[in-house]
């Protein structure tokens, strides 16, 4: 994927990893361990948007590496490439939330049904259902359960009592990181005929997705997690079959073809997944976006994903060293690279928040979540980065 112009930066392959933190500023004297929440800036990103500020001031929107049916385009086919779709079932938002409001808000729901979403759900997969409570749809939640399989066995429970009509599921829990088998769970809802709906933030980019094998409708997900882009950018996945007759609650400027052209009015709307787009975008954002896909493809987006693992592996082994057990433990062959600690040999030393600001102390970045204490790491960590962690671990730990 090339917008083939010379002054486009490449970005390096990074055959070992090593040094690829000097991409990453918040690395140079501090250690980032909250990819899963929010993910800094890096400096190819920084340099993109520079050369399209530089363009902009002297063209306007006419700035020639950045035309903005091209960028759009390239980032729909990364995008379509990370899973496993086609472009045109990929649109453009701000945010999950604002993702999954306009599609519920769209759609129709026999009275007497259920939506299902997972026990300790992100907010932005269940305020956007609560609307159906009042049209007397139920909202129930799936409890999680210790296992992948153990979810799988809840899962089954509910769907063979007949009336769910939407699974809104997040394939890996923001607290825990359990990733669940989401080829299991489409086949579990196509047997009981209920629409497959996804929060992606904490999957995209982190474990594989493959719409072409799992059958969704919709999904919904940040751009600012384990894809690296800015805050404030979402995206939205709508399949060929749901679009079938599709058409967005809200009308904006940019709902109709050729909108381009002011006059007259005109009521052809646009393809289903382009409608989510309803006006006037942040093209600042897209190419942010832009930058850190076409870094993570140059990388290979497989091949990053396992690195995640790998650097994951790394502190899970130093956190086992130091006496800490984690969520992980209980599914050891299963893939994430959220690690959340649950506890240590000596108890009294378990203690999520403590720890959380101890660490900030030594600049390093984490998370503590329903309470266990959080660390995602990305691409950014390097070997001397885990080390740093469990040597700062080592100095809590030693403390009377």
């Amino acid at each position: 994927m090339s917008l083939n112009h010379s002054e486009i930066p490449s970005f390096p392959s990074f055959e070992n990893w090593k040094g690829i933190s000097q991409y990453f500023p918040v690395q140079n004297d501090s250690v980032w361990l909250n990819y899963c929440g929010t993910t800094p800036v890096s400096t190819y990103a920084i340099q993109m948007m520079n050369l399209y500020f530089q363009e902009y001031a002297k063209f306007g929107i006419f700035a020639p590496s950045f035309a903005e049916p091209v960028i759009k385009s390239t980032i729909r086919g990364y995008i379509a490439e990370i899973l496993s779709c086609d472009p045109s079932e990929i649109g453009i938002v701000h945010n999950t939330s604002e993702g999954m409001n306009l599609y519920s808000h769209s759609i129709q729901i026999p009275k007497g049904k259920r939506i299902l979403v997972l026990e300790n759900e992100y907010p932005s997969n269940v305020y956007p259902w609560e609307h159906w409570k009042e049209k007397g749809i139920g909202l129930d939640f799936i409890p999680v359960g210790k296992t992948p399989d153990e979810f799988l066995t809840n899962l089954k429970n509910e769907l063979e009592k007949g009336d769910v009509n939407i699974l809104s599921l997040s394939p890996v829990h923001w607290c825990t990181g359990v990733a669940f088998d989401m080829e299991a769970v489409s086949k579990l809802c196509e047997t009981h005929s209920t629409k497959l709906v996804i929060d992606g933030s904490q999957a995209v980019g982190h474990i594989p997705l493959d719409f072409g094998k799992i059958k969704v409708a919709f999904c919904a997900f940040a751009a600012w997690k384990w894809l690296l882009g800015p805050l404030g950018l979402g995206v939205v996945y709508l399949s060929k079959e749901e679009s079938k007759g599709f058409q967005l609650i809200f009308k904006g400027q940019a709902s109709v073809v050729n909108d381009s052209n002011y006059f007259p009015y005109r009521n052809e709307w646009k393809p289903a997944a382009d409608q989510f787009e309803q006006s006037t975008i942040n093209f600042n954002d897209w190419i942010y976006f832009y930058a850190s896909l076409k870094m993570l493809s140059t990388l290979g987006f497989s091949r990053v994903r396992e690195r995640i693992y790998e650097v994951a592996g790394m502190l899970k082994d130093a956190l086992h060293d130091l006496g800490f057990t984690l969520e992980s433990d209980a599914f050891p062959s299963v893939k994430t690279g959220i690690l959340a600690i649950t506890g240590h040999k000596d108890p009294s030393k378990f203690q999520p928040e403590a720890i959380q600001a101890f660490l900030k102390q030594r600049k390093i970045t984490t998370a503590v979540r329903l309470g266990r204490l959080r660390m995602a790491p990305h691409i950014a960590i390097e070997e001397e980065h885990v080390t740093r962690v469990k040597e700062a671990l080592k100095d809590y730990l030693s403390q009377s």
